[in-house]
């Protein structure tokens, strides 16, 4: 198995809340200081489709999707595992924004991209307000499991075995990202008690939060929230980091 180097492995903090009548689907990019300096923060928009394209972290180019939500309600995000010479699941990513329609094409367009491609290491996390799918991926293997109710993934596997060697303050804001937005997510019931959230600062400032500023000039490069309530989808985003920045919201798929 490719030995993989650590200074590749980003973060991301992504997961579903349920509100009533609907979902909060949110996603804080987490990308090295040489991403945040070229600001690559990249929209597609169509009447079908809104995404945020993903960035090959081999190729150092936009490519494939890193959050998005179509107009039948699916969304999908991912969080970074592994960075390998193979295809990017940020395609993956596309491939399910622009051709799910229901629950039953998630596993089936996962097991149709697989079979034809090895790809870099990561977690997906693809979500409507009736059900959620977690899926992993790593080189030609891949795990998918339905999970309930609220639910938030960081970047560490947990349907895969395989974990590559990072630094410890990599495990540690994993970790401790997961351990925080686990234990709040059932407490949030509306989108300023998940911006809140996303602009925390537990334990400290720094590359352990979910608000992260890691030391190499990176962090969250970018916000961004789906709120799916009845036949109402709008996307709330910034760029930068949380603590510093406000969201603006912008109604999607309007007839």
């Amino acid at each position: 198995m490719q030995e993989l180097r650590s200074e590749e492995v980003k973060g991301c903090t992504v997961g579903v809340i349920h509100i009533p009548g609907g979902i909060l689907f949110f996603k804080n990019r987490d990308l090295a200081g040489e991403y945040l300096a070229n600001r690559i923060t990249a929209y597609q928009s169509t009447p079908e489709i809104h995404t945020l394209e993903g960035v090959n972290f081999k190729t150092k180019g936009l490519e494939g999707v890193s959050i998005g939500v179509n107009r039948h309600k699916i969304c999908v995000a991912n969080t970074h595992i592994a960075t390998t010479p193979d295809v990017t699941y940020d395609l993956l990513c596309e491939r399910l924004v622009n051709e799910a329609q229901g629950k039953e094409d998630i596993p089936r367009i996962v097991e149709d991209f697989m079979r034809h491609n090895s790809v870099q290491g990561a977690r997906i996390l693809a979500s409507s307000p009736e059900w959620t799918f977690l899926i992993e991926v790593f080189k030609d293997i891949f795990r998918i499991e339905e999970v309930e109710g609220n639910f938030v993934i960081t970047n560490s596997f947990s349907l895969l075995p395989h974990q590559q060697e990072r630094p410890r303050v990599r495990e540690q804001s994993s970790a401790n990202r997961l351990e925080v937005a686990s234990r709040v997510i059932d407490g949030i019931s509306n989108i300023d008690a998940l911006m809140s959230m996303l602009r925390s600062h537990v334990p400290e400032k720094g590359e352990l939060s979910i608000c992260n500023h890691r030391q190499d000039g990176g962090g969250t490069e970018s916000s961004h929230i789906i709120q799916i309530q009845g036949d109402d989808i709008d996307w709330s985003s910034l760029i930068g980091y949380p603590c510093e920045n406000d969201y603006d919201t912008i109604p999607l798929f309007q007839t």
